[in-house]
Protein backbone atom coordinates (compact mmCIF):
# COMPACT_ATOMS: atom_id res chain seq x y z
CA UNK A 1 0.00 0.00 0.00
CA UNK A 2 2.86 2.38 0.83
CA UNK A 3 4.39 1.71 -2.59
CA UNK A 4 1.10 2.51 -4.30
CA UNK A 5 0.73 5.70 -2.26
CA UNK A 6 4.29 6.80 -3.07
CA UNK A 7 3.74 6.09 -6.77
CA UNK A 8 0.43 7.96 -6.75
CA UNK A 9 1.96 10.97 -5.01
CA UNK A 10 4.87 11.09 -7.45
CA UNK A 11 2.57 10.64 -10.44
CA UNK A 12 0.29 13.43 -9.27
CA UNK A 13 3.22 15.80 -8.69
CA UNK A 14 2.35 17.96 -11.66
CA UNK A 15 1.51 21.62 -11.78
CA UNK A 16 1.01 23.99 -14.66
CA UNK A 17 2.20 27.55 -15.00
CA UNK A 18 2.55 30.49 -17.35
CA UNK A 19 4.91 30.42 -20.31
CA UNK A 20 7.28 33.35 -19.68
CA UNK A 21 10.71 32.18 -18.50
CA UNK A 22 12.63 34.01 -15.77
CA UNK A 23 16.29 34.24 -14.93
CA UNK A 24 16.62 36.61 -11.97
CA UNK A 25 19.26 36.43 -9.24
CA UNK A 26 20.84 38.74 -6.72
CA UNK A 27 24.63 38.80 -6.36
CA UNK A 28 24.37 37.68 -2.70
CA UNK A 29 22.05 34.72 -3.31
CA UNK A 30 22.89 31.14 -4.02
CA UNK A 31 21.58 30.52 -7.52
CA UNK A 32 18.19 28.80 -7.63
CA UNK A 33 19.48 26.55 -10.41
CA UNK A 34 22.60 24.48 -9.91
CA UNK A 35 22.43 24.47 -6.10
CA UNK A 36 21.68 21.45 -3.96
CA UNK A 37 18.90 22.64 -1.62
CA UNK A 38 18.70 20.68 1.68
CA UNK A 39 15.31 20.57 3.45
CA UNK A 40 15.50 22.19 6.91
CA UNK A 41 11.82 22.91 7.68
CA UNK A 42 8.47 21.46 6.66
CA UNK A 43 5.26 23.31 7.59
CA UNK A 44 7.27 25.37 10.09
CA UNK A 45 8.76 22.35 11.88
CA UNK A 46 12.51 21.62 11.81
CA UNK A 47 13.61 18.53 9.88
CA UNK A 48 16.51 16.40 11.16
CA UNK A 49 19.63 16.59 9.00
CA UNK A 50 18.97 13.17 7.49
CA UNK A 51 16.07 10.76 7.04
CA UNK A 52 16.90 7.06 6.73
CA UNK A 53 20.56 8.11 6.52
CA UNK A 54 20.12 10.60 3.64
CA UNK A 55 19.34 14.31 3.35
CA UNK A 56 16.06 15.35 1.77
CA UNK A 57 17.00 17.70 -1.06
CA UNK A 58 16.05 19.17 -4.42
CA UNK A 59 18.36 20.17 -7.27
CA UNK A 60 17.28 22.25 -10.28
CA UNK A 61 19.51 21.54 -13.27
CA UNK A 62 21.02 24.59 -14.98
CA UNK A 63 21.16 23.25 -18.56
CA UNK A 64 17.84 21.47 -18.78
CA UNK A 65 14.67 22.34 -16.91
CA UNK A 66 14.94 19.15 -14.84
CA UNK A 67 14.56 18.65 -11.11
CA UNK A 68 15.99 15.74 -9.16
CA UNK A 69 16.31 15.01 -5.52
CA UNK A 70 15.92 12.65 -2.63
CA UNK A 71 12.83 12.46 -0.44
CA UNK A 72 14.28 10.55 2.51
CA UNK A 73 14.01 6.99 1.22
CA UNK A 74 13.53 7.40 -2.53
CA UNK A 75 15.02 9.44 -5.32
CA UNK A 76 12.78 11.46 -7.63
CA UNK A 77 13.03 13.53 -10.80
CA UNK A 78 10.98 15.40 -13.36
CA UNK A 79 10.65 18.73 -15.13
CA UNK A 80 10.23 22.24 -13.78
CA UNK A 81 9.29 25.60 -15.27
CA UNK A 82 9.99 29.04 -13.80
CA UNK A 83 7.65 31.88 -14.78
CA UNK A 84 6.92 35.52 -13.90
CA UNK A 85 6.27 36.39 -10.27
CA UNK A 86 8.56 33.69 -8.81
CA UNK A 87 6.17 31.01 -10.02
CA UNK A 88 7.39 27.42 -10.30
CA UNK A 89 5.65 24.38 -11.76
CA UNK A 90 6.72 20.74 -11.62
CA UNK A 91 5.65 18.12 -14.18
CA UNK A 92 6.35 14.56 -15.34
CA UNK A 93 7.55 13.60 -11.86
CA UNK A 94 8.61 10.03 -11.11
CA UNK A 95 10.64 8.26 -8.47
CA UNK A 96 11.94 5.04 -7.06
CA UNK A 97 9.64 2.96 -4.87
CA UNK A 98 11.78 1.52 -2.08
CA UNK A 99 10.23 0.92 1.33
CA UNK A 100 12.00 2.22 4.43
CA UNK A 101 11.29 1.97 8.14
CA UNK A 102 10.02 5.56 8.56
CA UNK A 103 8.30 7.03 5.53
CA UNK A 104 6.06 9.58 7.27
CA UNK A 105 8.35 12.55 6.53
CA UNK A 106 8.85 11.44 2.92
CA UNK A 107 5.12 11.03 2.33
CA UNK A 108 4.38 14.49 3.74
CA UNK A 109 7.26 16.05 1.74
CA UNK A 110 6.00 14.57 -1.55
CA UNK A 111 2.41 15.67 -0.84
CA UNK A 112 3.57 19.23 -0.17
CA UNK A 113 5.77 19.27 -3.29
CA UNK A 114 2.71 18.63 -5.44
CA UNK A 115 0.97 21.73 -4.05
CA UNK A 116 3.88 24.18 -4.52
CA UNK A 117 3.27 27.00 -7.02
CA UNK A 118 5.76 29.72 -6.06
CA UNK A 119 9.11 30.27 -4.39
CA UNK A 120 11.14 32.86 -2.45
CA UNK A 121 14.92 32.98 -2.66
CA UNK A 122 16.72 34.94 0.06
CA UNK A 123 20.48 34.52 0.34
CA UNK A 124 21.14 30.83 0.99
CA UNK A 125 17.50 30.07 1.80
CA UNK A 126 14.82 28.77 -0.58
CA UNK A 127 11.15 28.61 0.39
CA UNK A 128 8.58 26.69 -1.63
CA UNK A 129 5.07 27.99 -1.09
CA UNK A 130 1.43 27.59 -2.08
CA UNK A 131 -0.35 30.85 -2.93
CA UNK A 132 0.06 33.27 0.00
CA UNK A 133 0.28 30.61 2.68
CA UNK A 134 3.17 30.37 5.12
CA UNK A 135 6.14 28.53 3.57
CA UNK A 136 5.43 24.83 3.05
CA UNK A 137 9.06 23.80 2.62
CA UNK A 138 12.24 25.64 3.57
CA UNK A 139 15.64 24.65 2.20
CA UNK A 140 19.19 25.86 2.75
CA UNK A 141 21.93 25.75 0.14
CA UNK A 142 24.37 22.90 0.69
CA UNK A 143 27.57 24.18 2.24
CA UNK A 144 30.53 23.56 -0.04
Amino acid sequence: MKKITALLVLTLLTLSGCKTKLNQQSATESPLKGTKWILVEMMGKPIPSSQNGKDIYVYLDTNEDRINGHSGCNGFGGNYELTDGNRIAFSKMMGTMMACADMETETQFLKLMQTVDNYNLNGNSLQLNRARMAPLLKFEAEKK
